[in-house]
């Protein structure tokens, strides 16, 4: 092609191409919410729980939460493969072990065999929910990053709803049809998953980062809608080449993940890691997963209102995730978070007074404030948290760091599942009261330690984590009152050009004495 062709994938360049890419991720997500849907319908579910012997509450929520356990593995596997592979490849992979272990669940007879699809399915979601967020942060513009994020996140609640109603409407039929179709039909979405994906561009900052000059410049040019030469282009690519020359100063490695090499690395990853942590002991996945379980257990509905009540909560759940689309990059990131987390720790203590009542009038009024943390999560953490991790993180750690983060979402999703039954029975209110004091936890660690991302470029991030003056390495503290300071963010762009345009300049150099040195030698 010449320099004054314009790239494109399946016909689609600049901002259609990015919402192509979106709506590709966005199913990943939803196969996440579809999973935590039709699973909490099923815990109510007769047919369901006779065929597998009417598991009392603790192997009921393992059955639930084995998932999570697959799926932590499948996100410790990209330490070793991801890098390796590419972002498309990891979620082609993602997608077609998900089918399988959706086949093995499907035609289940006995709780082992279902353990082990329900292990299988989550390793391919687990690789999957590393690999997205990644592609996604690597391919958008910083002023639209979140909102893409937030787009795709809606997207798993269209699978909490999907599933809810589809589990709502088999209970109709007899038989085991009732959560065995429900079961299989999550093969669907990944299937259209990997119809998607080949045709899709690769991440333009990954393809560099393997020596790919030539085809990072085409797919930057095909998701910017420009041409080759196009200045702002060109300019981006040099902006991604300095970063990684500056990353690459230091050997990279899966232990680097624990190490500061310079660019404060091991803080980077702890503090993603903490988001995901934080998310899941909100307890927000207490509803997806076990919402049903919930309404009739602690509420004291009877199963049918209650998987109605989990039905419309799913539908008030995705009208409040049309929020962040308009919020997520106008406010920032931190502003989000802790709106979310005070938010959701009131609604939490509420939960806890109006259960604790036990009165029919405070069964509604806890089921309405249940409705509202939903809108406070939402807001405050549903995109927020998925993006944030591929904001902070270096290039060289995004991968294994959003690993490791993706692990620790994984690891405390299983957690929260696990334990939720187990409380219910035990602590009833009280349960509501842990969550609470979780999310009010959150606040300082957020206010202290979390710096902004919101609309910066990701090569910008690095350079808050540099040495000052005199080469002394700045605290996280310091690092968070930068980053909201627009005078030293403005200093930190004009550095970043400057930088770029230098690392250019020496490239050009190198290339000119390269043409000499070659033009002498076939003298």
């Amino acid at each position: 092609m010449t320099k004054t062709d314009t790239p494109s994938y399946m016909g689609l360049s600049g901002q259609p191409l990015l919402y192509a890419v979106t709506f590709c991720c966005s199913i990943g997500f939803l196969l996440f919410g579809y999973d935590l849907g039709y699973m909490g319908g099923l815990t109510t579910n007769v047919e369901f729980l006779n065929q597998f012997g009417n598991p009392h509450a603790s192997l009921l929520a393992f059955m639930v939460s084995s998932y999570e356990v697959g799926s932590l593995f499948g996100a410790l596997s990209q330490f070793a493969a991801g890098d390796r592979l590419g972002r498309k490849p990891n979620n082609l992979i993602g997608a077609a072990i998900l089918i399988i272990g959706t086949i093995i669940q499907a035609s289940s007879f006995g709780i082992g065999q279902f353990l082990v699809g329900r292990l299988v399915a989550g390793f391919g979601l687990g690789i999957m929910t590393t690999v997205i967020p990644i592609w996604l942060a690597e391919s958008t513009v910083p002023k639209s990053r979140g909102r893409m994020m937030a787009m795709q996140l809606s997207n798993l609640i269209v699978g909490l709803i999907i599933a809810n109603w589809l589990d709502y409407g088999m209970a109709m039929h007899s038989g085991s049809i009732q959560w065995r179709f429900p079961c299989a039909f999550q093969a669907v979405f990944a299937f259209i998953v990997m119809c998607f994906v080949p045709f899709l561009p690769e991440s333009p900052r990954y393809l560099a980062a393997v020596g790919k000059i030539d085809q990072s410049a085409y797919v930057l040019a095909a998701l910017r809608g420009g041409e080759l030469d196009t200045p702002s282009v060109v300019f981006e690519l040099q902006e991604i080449q300095y970063a990684i020359a500056v990353e690459t100063q230091h050997q990279g490695s899966w232990g680097d993940v624990f190490k500061d090499n310079g660019i404060s690395g091991w803080t980077r990853v702890l503090i993603a890691a903490t988001a995901n942590f934080f998310q899941q002991m909100s307890g927000v996945n207490v509803m997806s997963s076990l919402g049903p379980y919930i309404f009739q257990h602690s509420i004291g509905m009877t199963a049918h209102n209650a998987m109605l009540v989990a039905g419309g909560l799913q539908v008030w759940y995705f009208l409040s995730s049309l929020l962040p689309w308009f919020a997520v990059d106008r406010f920032g990131r931190r502003k989000l978070f802790l709106v979310g987390s005070t938010g959701m720790g009131i609604c939490m203590i509420l939960s806890a007074i109006f259960v604790g009542l036990d009165t029919k009038g405070f069964g509604y009024a806890a089921t309405v404030v249940l409705y509202l943390f939903h809108s406070f999560f939402t807001l405050g953490w549903q995109a927020n948290m998925w993006i944030y991790p591929s904001e902070l993180l270096p290039l060289k750690l995004r991968l294994r760091g959003g690993a490791l983060s993706v692990v620790s979402q994984w690891l405390f999703t299983f957690v929260v599942v696990e334990i939720t039954p187990v409380m219910i029975t035990n602590i009833g209110y009280k349960s509501y009261i842990v969550f609470a004091i979780f999310n009010f936890a959150t606040l300082p660690v957020v206010y202290f330690t979390y710096p902004e991302t919101g609309r910066r470029p990701l090569e910008m991030i690095d350079l808050f984590f540099s040495d000052r003056e005199g080469g002394v390495r700045p605290s996280i503290y310091r690092v968070v009152k930068d980053s909201v300071n627009p005078d030293y963010v403005r200093q930190i762009e004009i550095q970043l050009e400057d930088r770029a345009k230098e690392e250019a300049t020496n490239e050009k150099i190198i290339d000119e004495a390269k043409e000499q040195i070659q033009y002498v030698e076939d003298k």
